[in-house]
């Protein structure tokens, strides 16, 4: 089968019914960062998730095998079912038709209750900070985020975007958390998220 090319755009509440019967996962990505801001300042072409290499054959198995792909090196190979290797960091998912890409799953190392930074291992951090609940959907924490995406050595415009939105909207809630005044801004409606650790 050739993969798709094109992303099929849903809301949110399409991956939720996919993923029914599977709880192990966080929303990453844009969609994860509008949520934290209060604002979806950007369209978004697909929805990224993540889940814990140790769980990944759990979620995997909620599809049928022909809808999963492995991404290795830019290419996409059809999962066969089984373990998936140590060197695949990012798997998508098809449509039930087979037509259009749907989600893509980040896959994030860990050990008993620890969560590691695949490109530094000595960053770690807890699996109880590694989401925050917002709306009553797990995202990822934002400086988890703000980790994956500041460093790369290239960064899509996108990503510049979802750096700068975190930047502004994490803080804006400290400042409003600890009664400082933020910076002003006139144009500015920006409402702090409440964030609970999950």
């Amino acid at each position: 089968m050739t993969p798709p090319t094109d992303w099929l755009t849903v809301p949110l509440s399409h991956i939720e019914e996919e993923l029914r019967n599977f709880d192990g996962w966080v929303l990453c990505g844009g969609h994860s960062v509008a949520l934290l801001t209060g604002k979806d300042t950007r369209p978004h072409g697909d929805i990224d998730i993540g889940v814990f290499r140790t769980r990944i054959l759990d979620c995997l198995n909620q599809f049928a095998e022909e809808r999963v792909f492995l991404c290795r090196q830019g290419t996409h190979e059809r999962w066969r079912g089984g373990k998936v290797a140590g060197d695949i960091h990012d798997i998508w998912v098809t449509d039930q038709n087979l037509t259009y890409w749907l989600f893509q799953i980040m896959i994030f190392d860990d050990r008993e209750d620890q969560v590691f930074y695949r490109r530094n291992p000595r960053i770690a951090w807890s699996k109880k900070h590694h989401s925050v609940n917002i709306d009553q959907i797990r995202v990822l924490n934002p400086f988890v985020t703000f980790l994956f995406k500041a460093n790369k050595n290239t960064q899509e415009e996108k990503e510049v975007h979802d750096l700068i939105k975190l930047i502004e909207g994490i803080g804006m809630f400290t400042s409003l958390q600890t009664g400082q005044t933020p910076f002003p801004d006139p144009n500015s409606n920006l409402q702090p998220p409440e964030l609970t650790h999950e």
